[in-house]
């Protein structure tokens, strides 16, 4: 069973042990940007032991490198609690990001199938 979470800065679906965070912002390109959600998404991380926590970057048009440090440091805490860091749907431009510094090789990344 799903529960909403109450943070203010974006929706947290709880399944059991696993979280979804699907993020709404479209350019995530620099610090003031990212700043805003860097606390949030450190403490989800930290607050999670085991299961899969999902970002949904559907909405998201361009990342910039402050984020890119951000998803880094969630994998590291992440993986060191047992956890998993899956990243979802993203944008054709976001993901040649990943290629290009070849994060895709690091990150567990799921694309929508039509």
């Amino acid at each position: 069973m799903s529960s909403p979470s109450s943070d203010p800065t974006f929706k947290v679906e709880r399944h059991g042990q696993d979280v979804t965070v699907p993020l709404g912002e479209h350019r995530l390109l620099d610090e003031s940007a990212v700043r805003g959600i860097r606390e949030s998404l450190m403490s989800l991380a930290a607050n999670q032991v085991g299961g899969v926590l999902t970002l949904n970057l559907k909405r998201v048009e361009y990342l910039g490198s402050a984020m890119l440090e951000t998803l880094i440091n969630m994998y590291r805490k992440l993986k060191a609690s047992g956890s998993r860091l899956v990243l979802r749907n993203l944008q054709p431009q976001v993901y040649e990001v990943f290629q290009v510094t070849k994060l895709d090789e690091l990150f567990e990344i799921h694309q929508e199938t039509a």
